[in-house]
Protein backbone atom coordinates (compact mmCIF):
# COMPACT_ATOMS: atom_id res chain seq x y z
CA UNK A 1 0.00 0.00 0.00
CA UNK A 2 2.62 2.68 1.01
CA UNK A 3 3.69 1.98 -3.35
CA UNK A 4 0.32 2.76 -4.53
CA UNK A 5 0.40 5.65 -1.87
CA UNK A 6 3.60 7.34 -2.75
CA UNK A 7 2.90 6.76 -5.91
CA UNK A 8 -0.45 8.81 -5.89
CA UNK A 9 1.28 11.65 -3.88
CA UNK A 10 3.56 11.94 -6.69
CA UNK A 11 1.10 12.13 -9.28
CA UNK A 12 -0.49 15.02 -7.28
CA UNK A 13 2.88 17.26 -7.03
CA UNK A 14 3.12 16.59 -10.61
CA UNK A 15 0.00 17.57 -11.40
CA UNK A 16 0.14 21.06 -9.46
CA UNK A 17 3.58 21.61 -10.67
CA UNK A 18 2.69 21.12 -14.22
CA UNK A 19 -0.65 23.34 -13.53
CA UNK A 20 -0.62 27.05 -14.74
CA UNK A 21 -1.51 29.76 -11.98
CA UNK A 22 -3.29 31.95 -13.97
CA UNK A 23 -4.04 32.65 -17.64
CA UNK A 24 -0.69 34.39 -18.47
CA UNK A 25 0.70 30.69 -17.60
CA UNK A 26 -1.15 29.32 -21.03
CA UNK A 27 1.11 29.37 -24.27
CA UNK A 28 -0.99 28.69 -27.27
CA UNK A 29 1.98 28.04 -30.20
CA UNK A 30 0.55 28.65 -33.39
CA UNK A 31 3.04 27.47 -35.89
CA UNK A 32 4.30 24.24 -37.03
CA UNK A 33 7.10 22.69 -35.09
CA UNK A 34 8.08 20.29 -38.03
CA UNK A 35 10.90 21.52 -39.71
CA UNK A 36 9.99 21.02 -42.97
CA UNK A 37 12.42 21.46 -45.65
CA UNK A 38 15.63 21.20 -43.71
CA UNK A 39 16.68 17.62 -44.69
CA UNK A 40 19.42 16.31 -46.44
CA UNK A 41 19.16 13.18 -48.72
CA UNK A 42 15.49 12.94 -49.37
CA UNK A 43 15.95 10.34 -51.61
CA UNK A 44 16.51 7.88 -48.79
CA UNK A 45 12.99 7.90 -48.69
CA UNK A 46 11.76 6.73 -52.08
CA UNK A 47 11.52 3.08 -51.19
CA UNK A 48 12.44 0.14 -52.58
CA UNK A 49 11.47 -2.72 -54.94
CA UNK A 50 8.35 -2.09 -57.06
CA UNK A 51 5.91 -4.76 -54.32
CA UNK A 52 7.02 -2.34 -51.85
CA UNK A 53 6.43 0.87 -53.16
CA UNK A 54 2.49 -0.05 -54.51
CA UNK A 55 2.30 -1.47 -50.60
CA UNK A 56 4.42 1.85 -48.77
CA UNK A 57 5.19 1.86 -45.91
CA UNK A 58 2.57 0.02 -44.24
CA UNK A 59 4.87 -3.22 -46.08
CA UNK A 60 6.95 -2.73 -42.59
CA UNK A 61 5.07 -5.18 -41.24
CA UNK A 62 4.25 -7.60 -44.29
CA UNK A 63 7.94 -7.97 -45.50
CA UNK A 64 10.25 -11.45 -45.77
CA UNK A 65 11.63 -10.84 -49.00
CA UNK A 66 14.88 -8.61 -49.78
CA UNK A 67 13.09 -5.33 -49.51
CA UNK A 68 13.47 -5.75 -45.67
CA UNK A 69 17.04 -4.60 -46.15
CA UNK A 70 14.96 -1.28 -46.84
CA UNK A 71 11.45 -1.17 -45.15
CA UNK A 72 12.35 -3.64 -41.92
CA UNK A 73 15.39 -5.68 -41.24
CA UNK A 74 13.80 -7.64 -38.92
CA UNK A 75 11.74 -9.60 -42.39
CA UNK A 76 15.26 -11.15 -43.35
CA UNK A 77 15.13 -14.35 -40.91
CA UNK A 78 11.80 -14.88 -41.92
CA UNK A 79 12.72 -15.25 -45.47
CA UNK A 80 12.32 -18.95 -47.50
CA UNK A 81 15.35 -18.71 -48.94
CA UNK A 82 18.36 -16.33 -50.58
CA UNK A 83 17.24 -13.77 -53.30
CA UNK A 84 18.06 -10.59 -55.52
CA UNK A 85 16.02 -7.74 -56.71
CA UNK A 86 16.79 -4.85 -58.96
CA UNK A 87 14.38 -2.10 -59.25
CA UNK A 88 14.39 1.22 -61.53
CA UNK A 89 12.35 4.44 -61.64
CA UNK A 90 12.50 7.00 -64.18
CA UNK A 91 11.54 9.96 -61.69
CA UNK A 92 11.02 13.47 -62.64
CA UNK A 93 13.12 15.96 -64.47
CA UNK A 94 15.24 13.65 -66.13
CA UNK A 95 16.24 12.49 -63.08
CA UNK A 96 16.65 8.20 -62.20
CA UNK A 97 16.55 6.06 -59.18
CA UNK A 98 17.39 2.65 -59.05
CA UNK A 99 17.45 0.19 -56.02
CA UNK A 100 19.26 -3.14 -56.15
CA UNK A 101 19.72 -5.92 -52.66
CA UNK A 102 20.41 -9.25 -51.49
CA UNK A 103 19.93 -11.03 -48.77
CA UNK A 104 19.30 -14.67 -47.31
CA UNK A 105 18.68 -16.19 -44.08
CA UNK A 106 20.93 -18.04 -41.85
CA UNK A 107 21.11 -20.27 -39.39
CA UNK A 108 17.55 -22.27 -40.21
CA UNK A 109 15.84 -18.79 -39.79
CA UNK A 110 17.65 -17.69 -36.66
CA UNK A 111 19.66 -15.05 -38.30
CA UNK A 112 19.13 -13.01 -41.88
CA UNK A 113 21.52 -10.69 -43.69
CA UNK A 114 21.75 -8.62 -46.70
CA UNK A 115 23.09 -5.57 -48.35
CA UNK A 116 21.82 -3.04 -50.79
CA UNK A 117 22.14 0.11 -52.77
CA UNK A 118 20.20 2.72 -53.74
CA UNK A 119 21.12 5.10 -56.36
CA UNK A 120 19.47 8.75 -57.21
CA UNK A 121 19.96 11.50 -59.56
CA UNK A 122 21.05 11.84 -63.22
CA UNK A 123 24.68 12.82 -65.40
CA UNK A 124 26.15 14.28 -68.03
CA UNK A 125 24.69 17.61 -68.12
CA UNK A 126 25.49 20.29 -69.44
CA UNK A 127 26.97 24.14 -67.49
CA UNK A 128 24.98 26.95 -68.27
CA UNK A 129 26.38 29.72 -66.40
CA UNK A 130 26.04 33.93 -66.98
CA UNK A 131 29.39 33.56 -68.79
CA UNK A 132 28.40 30.55 -71.55
CA UNK A 133 24.76 30.73 -71.29
CA UNK A 134 24.68 28.30 -74.31
CA UNK A 135 26.77 25.70 -72.75
CA UNK A 136 28.78 26.52 -75.63
CA UNK A 137 32.14 25.63 -73.47
CA UNK A 138 30.92 22.13 -73.65
CA UNK A 139 31.13 22.11 -69.66
CA UNK A 140 29.60 18.64 -67.85
CA UNK A 141 28.21 17.57 -64.00
CA UNK A 142 26.80 14.71 -62.41
CA UNK A 143 24.85 15.32 -59.80
CA UNK A 144 24.09 11.39 -57.57
CA UNK A 145 22.88 10.39 -54.11
CA UNK A 146 23.83 6.74 -52.85
CA UNK A 147 23.07 4.72 -50.22
CA UNK A 148 24.79 1.69 -49.37
CA UNK A 149 23.58 -0.59 -46.40
CA UNK A 150 24.59 -3.52 -44.74
CA UNK A 151 21.50 -5.27 -42.85
CA UNK A 152 21.78 -7.72 -39.78
CA UNK A 153 19.27 -9.85 -37.97
CA UNK A 154 18.18 -12.30 -35.62
CA UNK A 155 15.32 -14.14 -34.84
CA UNK A 156 15.10 -13.86 -30.66
CA UNK A 157 11.72 -15.96 -30.18
CA UNK A 158 9.69 -17.70 -32.87
CA UNK A 159 7.22 -15.00 -33.01
CA UNK A 160 9.70 -11.66 -32.14
CA UNK A 161 12.72 -11.31 -34.98
CA UNK A 162 14.41 -7.74 -35.08
CA UNK A 163 17.27 -6.22 -37.10
CA UNK A 164 19.43 -2.95 -38.45
CA UNK A 165 20.49 -1.76 -41.37
CA UNK A 166 23.93 0.83 -41.44
CA UNK A 167 24.09 2.91 -44.04
CA UNK A 168 26.82 5.15 -45.76
CA UNK A 169 25.62 7.90 -47.94
CA UNK A 170 26.81 9.71 -50.55
CA UNK A 171 25.25 13.08 -52.09
CA UNK A 172 27.46 14.30 -55.26
CA UNK A 173 26.34 17.80 -56.58
CA UNK A 174 28.92 18.36 -59.26
CA UNK A 175 32.19 19.30 -57.68
CA UNK A 176 30.51 19.41 -54.11
CA UNK A 177 29.51 16.53 -52.11
CA UNK A 178 28.82 15.21 -48.50
CA UNK A 179 29.00 12.26 -47.04
CA UNK A 180 27.47 10.23 -44.32
CA UNK A 181 26.36 7.23 -42.06
CA UNK A 182 23.22 6.16 -40.40
CA UNK A 183 21.09 3.40 -39.08
CA UNK A 184 18.03 1.47 -39.24
CA UNK A 185 16.44 -0.30 -36.56
CA UNK A 186 13.32 -2.69 -36.50
CA UNK A 187 11.23 -5.25 -35.00
CA UNK A 188 8.57 -7.89 -36.04
CA UNK A 189 6.23 -9.31 -33.82
CA UNK A 190 3.99 -12.30 -35.61
CA UNK A 191 1.43 -14.38 -34.37
CA UNK A 192 -2.13 -15.42 -35.22
CA UNK A 193 -5.56 -14.04 -34.79
CA UNK A 194 -8.31 -15.92 -35.61
CA UNK A 195 -6.57 -18.90 -36.90
CA UNK A 196 -4.51 -16.12 -39.49
CA UNK A 197 -1.37 -14.80 -39.88
CA UNK A 198 -0.72 -11.04 -37.77
CA UNK A 199 2.46 -8.89 -37.92
CA UNK A 200 3.10 -5.51 -35.84
CA UNK A 201 6.86 -3.64 -36.99
CA UNK A 202 8.33 -1.08 -35.85
CA UNK A 203 10.79 0.57 -37.86
CA UNK A 204 13.45 3.84 -37.45
CA UNK A 205 14.50 5.14 -40.33
CA UNK A 206 18.61 7.38 -40.88
CA UNK A 207 18.97 7.80 -37.56
CA UNK A 208 22.25 8.89 -38.04
CA UNK A 209 25.15 11.67 -39.01
CA UNK A 210 24.40 15.23 -40.84
CA UNK A 211 25.61 16.50 -43.60
CA UNK A 212 27.85 19.17 -44.99
CA UNK A 213 28.72 19.39 -48.30
CA UNK A 214 31.80 20.55 -49.51
CA UNK A 215 34.49 21.06 -52.25
CA UNK A 216 35.54 22.68 -55.32
CA UNK A 217 32.09 23.54 -56.25
CA UNK A 218 32.28 26.05 -53.52
CA UNK A 219 35.26 28.07 -53.90
CA UNK A 220 35.35 31.68 -54.95
CA UNK A 221 37.66 34.64 -55.70
CA UNK A 222 35.23 36.99 -56.19
CA UNK A 223 34.11 38.90 -53.04
CA UNK A 224 31.01 41.71 -52.42
CA UNK A 225 31.47 44.94 -51.85
CA UNK A 226 30.70 46.54 -49.04
CA UNK A 227 26.89 47.19 -49.67
CA UNK A 228 27.43 43.10 -50.18
CA UNK A 229 25.58 43.57 -53.77
CA UNK A 230 28.30 43.64 -56.63
CA UNK A 231 30.86 40.94 -56.77
CA UNK A 232 34.27 43.15 -57.21
CA UNK A 233 37.58 40.93 -57.73
CA UNK A 234 41.15 41.55 -55.82
CA UNK A 235 43.99 43.00 -57.09
CA UNK A 236 45.74 39.21 -56.21
CA UNK A 237 42.22 37.22 -56.22
CA UNK A 238 42.91 34.25 -54.08
CA UNK A 239 40.69 31.20 -53.44
CA UNK A 240 38.20 31.12 -51.04
CA UNK A 241 35.40 29.00 -49.95
CA UNK A 242 31.73 29.11 -48.70
CA UNK A 243 31.06 27.30 -45.31
CA UNK A 244 27.91 25.11 -46.17
CA UNK A 245 25.40 24.77 -43.31
CA UNK A 246 24.66 21.28 -41.92
CA UNK A 247 21.77 19.43 -42.37
CA UNK A 248 20.04 16.00 -40.70
CA UNK A 249 18.98 12.78 -42.66
CA UNK A 250 15.31 12.49 -43.13
CA UNK A 251 14.44 10.36 -39.78
CA UNK A 252 11.40 7.83 -40.00
CA UNK A 253 9.24 6.32 -37.52
CA UNK A 254 7.18 3.78 -38.43
CA UNK A 255 4.41 1.53 -37.15
CA UNK A 256 2.97 -0.74 -38.76
CA UNK A 257 0.38 -3.82 -39.33
CA UNK A 258 -0.67 -6.86 -41.54
CA UNK A 259 -3.29 -9.02 -41.16
CA UNK A 260 -4.83 -11.67 -43.56
CA UNK A 261 -8.16 -11.74 -43.74
CA UNK A 262 -8.12 -14.71 -46.34
CA UNK A 263 -5.65 -17.40 -45.99
CA UNK A 264 -5.52 -20.98 -47.79
CA UNK A 265 -3.41 -22.66 -50.27
CA UNK A 266 -4.58 -20.94 -52.92
CA UNK A 267 -5.69 -17.39 -51.67
CA UNK A 268 -4.19 -14.50 -49.61
CA UNK A 269 -5.31 -11.34 -48.83
CA UNK A 270 -3.22 -9.13 -46.38
CA UNK A 271 -4.95 -5.67 -45.12
CA UNK A 272 -1.88 -3.39 -43.60
CA UNK A 273 -1.76 0.02 -42.24
CA UNK A 274 0.68 2.35 -41.01
CA UNK A 275 1.09 4.96 -38.71
CA UNK A 276 4.24 7.45 -40.07
CA UNK A 277 6.64 10.67 -39.05
CA UNK A 278 9.59 11.85 -40.96
CA UNK A 279 11.47 14.78 -39.36
CA UNK A 280 12.36 17.46 -41.05
CA UNK A 281 9.83 16.33 -44.29
CA UNK A 282 6.46 16.65 -43.64
CA UNK A 283 3.67 16.15 -40.43
CA UNK A 284 2.23 12.76 -39.24
CA UNK A 285 0.89 10.54 -41.95
CA UNK A 286 -0.90 7.40 -42.05
CA UNK A 287 -1.79 5.49 -44.72
CA UNK A 288 -3.63 1.64 -45.66
CA UNK A 289 -2.58 -0.89 -48.24
CA UNK A 290 -3.69 -4.16 -49.63
CA UNK A 291 -2.47 -7.68 -51.20
CA UNK A 292 -4.29 -10.30 -53.02
CA UNK A 293 -1.92 -12.82 -54.13
CA UNK A 294 -3.34 -16.02 -56.06
CA UNK A 295 -1.57 -19.23 -55.73
CA UNK A 296 -3.40 -21.96 -58.15
CA UNK A 297 -3.14 -25.26 -56.94
CA UNK A 298 -0.16 -27.73 -58.64
CA UNK A 299 0.86 -24.67 -60.76
CA UNK A 300 4.39 -23.39 -60.78
CA UNK A 301 3.05 -19.55 -60.45
CA UNK A 302 1.68 -17.05 -58.50
CA UNK A 303 -0.62 -13.70 -59.14
CA UNK A 304 -0.19 -10.57 -56.83
CA UNK A 305 -2.57 -7.10 -57.28
CA UNK A 306 -1.79 -4.49 -54.62
CA UNK A 307 -2.97 -1.21 -54.06
CA UNK A 308 -2.67 1.67 -50.92
CA UNK A 309 -3.51 5.32 -49.88
CA UNK A 310 -1.11 7.37 -48.14
CA UNK A 311 -3.04 10.02 -46.19
CA UNK A 312 -0.40 12.94 -46.56
CA UNK A 313 -0.49 16.97 -46.09
CA UNK A 314 2.15 18.03 -48.22
CA UNK A 315 -0.44 19.42 -50.37
CA UNK A 316 -3.12 20.60 -48.21
CA UNK A 317 -3.93 24.25 -48.24
CA UNK A 318 -6.20 26.05 -46.57
CA UNK A 319 -8.42 28.33 -48.50
CA UNK A 320 -5.86 31.22 -48.18
CA UNK A 321 -3.22 29.40 -49.49
CA UNK A 322 -4.97 27.65 -52.22
CA UNK A 323 -5.70 31.29 -53.33
CA UNK A 324 -1.82 32.12 -53.36
CA UNK A 325 -0.91 28.44 -55.31
CA UNK A 326 -4.04 28.91 -57.97
CA UNK A 327 -2.26 29.03 -61.17
CA UNK A 328 1.10 27.70 -59.58
CA UNK A 329 0.53 24.19 -60.43
CA UNK A 330 -2.99 22.20 -62.05
CA UNK A 331 -5.64 21.39 -59.56
CA UNK A 332 -6.59 18.70 -61.59
CA UNK A 333 -3.31 16.80 -61.33
CA UNK A 334 -2.73 17.58 -57.84
CA UNK A 335 -3.31 16.84 -54.43
CA UNK A 336 -6.31 14.66 -54.93
CA UNK A 337 -4.50 11.24 -55.67
CA UNK A 338 -1.31 12.42 -53.65
CA UNK A 339 -0.39 8.79 -51.97
CA UNK A 340 -2.31 6.64 -54.45
CA UNK A 341 -0.17 3.61 -55.21
CA UNK A 342 -1.73 0.73 -57.42
CA UNK A 343 0.42 -2.49 -58.63
CA UNK A 344 0.92 -6.42 -59.49
CA UNK A 345 3.26 -8.71 -59.81
CA UNK A 346 3.66 -12.20 -61.47
CA UNK A 347 6.18 -15.03 -59.70
CA UNK A 348 7.24 -17.92 -61.97
CA UNK A 349 9.14 -21.17 -60.38
CA UNK A 350 10.91 -23.34 -62.05
CA UNK A 351 12.32 -26.31 -59.74
CA UNK A 352 14.24 -24.69 -56.69
CA UNK A 353 14.46 -21.29 -58.61
CA UNK A 354 11.83 -18.66 -58.75
CA UNK A 355 11.84 -15.40 -60.67
CA UNK A 356 9.12 -12.50 -60.32
CA UNK A 357 8.14 -9.43 -61.78
CA UNK A 358 6.64 -6.64 -60.51
CA UNK A 359 5.11 -3.32 -61.28
CA UNK A 360 3.94 -0.02 -59.08
CA UNK A 361 2.51 2.92 -60.19
CA UNK A 362 3.32 5.45 -57.94
CA UNK A 363 1.16 8.94 -57.42
CA UNK A 364 3.16 11.96 -56.30
CA UNK A 365 0.32 14.94 -56.10
CA UNK A 366 1.52 17.98 -58.09
CA UNK A 367 4.58 16.29 -59.85
CA UNK A 368 2.08 13.54 -61.41
CA UNK A 369 2.77 9.68 -61.62
CA UNK A 370 5.02 7.40 -62.12
CA UNK A 371 6.02 3.64 -63.19
CA UNK A 372 7.89 1.35 -61.10
CA UNK A 373 9.48 -1.97 -62.56
CA UNK A 374 11.51 -4.66 -60.28
CA UNK A 375 12.77 -8.31 -61.18
CA UNK A 376 13.65 -10.61 -58.97
CA UNK A 377 15.68 -14.32 -58.29
CA UNK A 378 14.93 -16.43 -55.84
CA UNK A 379 16.48 -19.69 -55.00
Amino acid sequence: MGIFRNGALALLVAGAVAAPTGVEAQVQIDEENTGIGTAAAEFLLLGAGARGMALGPSYAALVRDVESTYYNPAGLPLMEGPEAAFTMMSYFADTDYVWAGFALPLGNGEFGMGVNIGSFGFSDATVFSEEDPDGEEGLRYDVRETAIGLSFAHAFIDRFTGGLTLKYISDQLGTAEANGFAVDVGTNFHTEWNGRPIALAFVIQNLGSTMRHSGAGLDFEELPDENGEIPVTAVDPFAARFLASEFSLPIAFRVGVSYDVLSTDANRLSLLGQFSEVSNINQPGFGFAGEYEWTPVDMPLAVALRGGYDFQSDNSFNDQEADEFEGAYDTDNGDGMDGLTLGGGLEYALGDFGLGFDYAFRHFGVLGSRNVFSVSFGW
